[in-house]
């Protein structure tokens, strides 16, 4: 029988890995300037969401290793 606990982390590794699609989207969309930020603060909100994904990305890619190894 499956462990509940291997699955629900790798559950939570997906919605992770969602989300930081979704970062990474919404990030490229404020440095395109698609989503309406000021001109001069562009780069920073851009990166900081950049930052977030990729934050996001690795956090998911080890709880996935994570549930794998349980």
């Amino acid at each position: 029988m499956p462990d509940p606990a291997a699955r629900n982390t790798q559950i939570v590794a997906l919605a992770m890995i969602i989300s930081a699609i979704t970062l990474g989207v919404i990030g490229y969309l404020i440095f395109a300037g698609t989503v309406p930020v000021p001109e001069e603060s562009r780069p920073l909100v851009g990166g900081a969401v950049g930052i977030a994904a990729v934050l996001d990305l690795l956090i998911g890619i080890w709880f996935f290793s994570k549930g794998q190894s349980s």
